[in-house]
């Protein structure tokens, strides 16, 4: 039975979730904000949190950057606000969905169900890597380690959530050529949020000094071409 951990300070909206999640069949797990919630994730090792932006204690975005420390858990954020900076401010966060309230509570299982098949297919039908295919790949002072999905610039560990790894191993792997946001959709992330995952990706970049990636308007997106 798969856990899912509703992390919420209205006990209201958490029992609302709990029943609809109940009756999927899930087993979910409480919390009431992001401390207690670090604590169920130690003690409970769910599939999936579902997570509320605004709680005391710790907020929703502060825990998510603490759980991306050490998991990859799927993370769907709730939140009453619905303006892109906030959006792009969860998805920077390690988040992988945002649902803004209110919400149908049927939409958000059928998410949940989905994120979940999928992280399960991953798991068990891994791509293959090709033998022939460097464990280590490279673009000048840019460098990502595929077998412990580590990515530096020279010497500095850059740490990304699972898509903006994906996305810039997808355009490392032929850093000369301009990606396009459609087909970078298609191969890589499961939502049409690209814009915030590259936009993700620039930020951590820009703290160890530098921006990897150029937009070409109307287009996509191209590894700077260093000289």
């Amino acid at each position: 039975m798969d856990k899912v951990l509703v992390v919420e300070d209205d006990l209201g909206i958490r029992q609302i979730i709990k029943h609809v999640l109940t009756a999927e069949g899930f087993l979910v797990i409480e919390a009431d904000d992001g401390m207690d919630a670090l604590a169920c994730v130690d003690r409970e090792m769910p599939d999936i949190v579902i997570l509320d932006v605004e709680m005391p204690n710790m907020d929703g975005i502060d825990f998510c950057l603490k759980l991306r420390e050490s998991s990859s858990i799927p993370v769907i954020f709730l939140s009453g606000k619905k303006d892109e900076q906030n959006r792009i401010q969860g998805f920077a966060a390690g988040g992988d969905d945002y649902v803004v309230k209110p919400f149908s509570t049927r939409e958000l299982a059928l998410k949940v169900q989905v994120m979940l098949r999928r992280c399960r297919q991953s798991i068990e039908s891994p791509a293959p890597i090709p033998q022939e295919e460097p464990a280590i790949i490279s673009h000048h002072g840019l460098q990502m380690d595929l077998n412990q999905f580590r990515t530096f610039w020279k010497d500095e560990e850059v740490k990304l959530t699972k898509n903006e790894f994906h996305i810039l191993k997808e355009m490392l792997k032929n850093p000369a050529r301009v990606h396009k946001r459609d087909e970078l959709m298609e191969r890589v992330v499961e939502d049409r949020t690209i814009d915030s995952h590259i936009r993700g990706i620039r930020e951590k970049f820009k703290k160890v000094g530098v921006d990897p990636i150029e937009t070409r308007r109307g287009i996509g997106f191209i590894l700077k071409q260093w000289d």
